[in-house]
């Protein structure tokens, strides 16, 4: 299974093979078109996510946010009538994703519990994927998680689906046809109390972010406050506004309760330093000492506590105090420090590591292991890649075969004046930088029966573990090569296109074999979306035309 299935969940059941075969049937049950339209819909699933975020965050420390528990602020809007949003606001790595899981695992216990029917539905907005940063997806992830509790609510997609042409009747490509489903299933959910939550607000790239909440704020349910939304995200400028306008709603800032987070940081630096404690052996004596030097630096972020723990979990007892004292308090300070720690040696190390950093700056989703070679140019440097990666521990993890940003911060240091600077120093990699090296790649794997199946009515199950690793490798390559062309810079999309450019001669030789490899990929709607980006490019492009597309693409077929 590719990485890509694995962090969108959902996107396993979205497979264009199993909605078409629905023609085969004349009639068709409630439950096979209820199955068809969130297979067309092609929902993230967060509960993936989450599992994948909460095993990120180490384990859950209860401690670590148990204080909001007896926040009145909280209370009010967890049990009262009166108040239907909930906004906690706080800086970067001070625990509001941990927060977060933690809530809705409390919320989901009490659910279990009640007497009356709660559902508890949530999304975790993820800036590094461009399948769970934009409010489609927000709203697509609440709607797969309504109606999984909520089954009588699946009427709504329904009702808007043609069983003869397999599609919408009506627009569900926008967040607003999606908005007006979503609300619909709210007005239709037979629960007493609905607790919806979003996760990380600030790491949803899209500029219709104020309307939304706009929405939210102001939209009147059927009963007062039966639907209670829970936001959390870092300070969000003007979309601050639409949420202090709102009558029923409340916030909580982080910063604004600096004791209880100054405490449940040292809660945390406690469980960390157990765990140290048994690895390297501290004993009592330095145990107390590590705690409250950790405390000292943390600053009351969470995610500093993390970083510096993950190094300390190799540096030997009698070493431990040292390389606590030595680093910076503050994440940017921290991040100064490693980046110069990561610039400093073998040449060839630190221009892996920074290429590394630079494709997954880039990249529209994290990266697979095995999809590094295709994206990166780096083809004949697999053995370093786990060097590399291992050398930017800080800013990067891999949990199994996937590699993510340890943090939104990391990433935004990567982006800003002093990270930017200094990876731009070795290496401007780009996205038509990415789109070269994706296309080269394509052209020399992809083939006619790609898997060496041979017979046309081959099953999956006769896939082998070889040809799995293959696909994984071409994951990334064949599913966004498009994305990049369409940001990659006017005059190498000229390039690309005319004469025997790598485009040009991708889609004169690779197309029929590149719409196998999406179809092995589960993901054959990705043509759709590259011819509407060659034929949107034709129309704004003055050295592309629409004729230069088709004929390319006809001269293939």
């Amino acid at each position: 299974m590719t990485h890509r299935i694995e962090i969108t969940g959902n996107r396993a059941e979205a497979n264009s093979t199993q909605v078409n075969n629905m023609t085969l049937n004349t009639s068709h049950t409630t439950e096979e078109i209820d199955r068809t339209c969130l297979l067309a819909l092609r929902c993230p699933d967060s509960l993936v996510v989450k599992n994948l975020l909460k095993e990120n965050k180490d384990k859950l420390v209860h401690k670590s946010f148990d204080w909001i528990l007896q926040d009145s602020q909280y209370l009010s809007w967890q049990d009262g009538s009166d108040v239907g949003v909930l906004w906690i606001k706080g800086g970067a790595g001070k625990g509001k994703t941990m927060m977060s899981i933690g809530l809705i695992e409390k919320l989901e216990e009490r659910s279990r519990q009640a007497k009356e029917t709660t559902v508890v539905i949530y999304f975790f907005c993820q800036n590094d994927d461009a399948a769970l940063n934009t409010l489609e997806a927000i709203i697509k992830g609440l709607i797969l998680q309504l109606v999984r509790q909520q089954p009588m609510v699946k009427q709504s997609l329904r009702e808007r689906w043609d069983m003869a042409t397999l599609r919408f009747t009506e627009d569900v490509s926008s967040w607003r046809g999606l908005w007006a489903i979503f609300t619909e299933m709210l007005h239709q959910s037979d629960c007493a109390r609905l607790y919806v939550m979003v996760d990380g607000l600030d790491e949803c790239q899209d500029r219709g972010m104020v309307d939304l909440l706009r929405l939210i704020v102001r939209t009147e349910l059927d009963r007062p406050s039966r639907v209670k939304w829970l936001l959390t995200s870092r300070p969000l400028d003007s979309a601050e506004q639409e949420l202090l306008t709102a009558r029923d709603q409340v916030q909580v800032s982080l910063e604004l309760n600096s004791d209880h987070i100054s405490q449940a940081v040292r809660n945390y630096i406690s469980s960390k330093v157990v765990e140290l404690d048994r690895r390297q052996g501290y004993g009592p004596g330095l145990k107390r000492i590590v705690e409250d030097e950790l405390h000292i630096r943390a600053q009351d972020t969470f995610l500093w506590v993390t970083l510096v723990c993950k190094q300390l979990e190799s540096v030997k007892r009698e070493n431990a105090l040292g390389v606590i004292r030595d680093l910076p308090p503050g994440l940017t300070a921290f991040y100064d420090r490693i980046m110069r720690q990561i610039c400093d040696g073998e040449r060839s190390v630190i221009e892996g590591c920074v290429r590394l950093l630079k494709v997954m700056m880039v990249a529209y989703r994290p990266l697979d292991v095995r999809e590094l070679r295709g994206v990166s140019g780096l083809l004949d440097e697999e053995p370093d890649m786990e060097k590399w990666i291992e050398r930017c521990a800080s800013f990067v993890m891999k949990r199994g075969n996937t590699i993510n940003f340890v943090h939104q911060s990391a990433r935004d240091y990567l982006a800003g004046q002093t990270g930017g600077a200094i990876l731009d120093s070795y290496d401007r990699y780009e996205h038509g930088d990415i789109l070269m090296n994706s296309l080269a790649y394509l052209r020399q794997k992809l083939k006619v029966d790609l898997l060496d199946l041979r017979r046309p009515d081959s099953s999956r199950e006769l896939i082998t573990q070889c040809e799995l690793e293959l696909l994984a490798t071409l994951s990334y390559a064949a599913t966004f090569w498009f994305r990049h062309l369409e940001v990659a810079g006017d005059d190498l999309v000229q390039r690309a296109f005319r004469g025997q450019g790598l485009l040009a001669t991708f889609l004169q030789t690779r197309l029929l074999e590149w719409l196998e490899c999406l179809g092995w990929l589960d993901e054959t709607a990705r043509a759709v979306e590259a011819l509407k980006i060659l034929v949107k490019m034709s129309t704004d492009s003055a050295h592309v035309s629409l004729a230069d597309v088709f004929s390319l693409i006809g001269s293939s077929v």
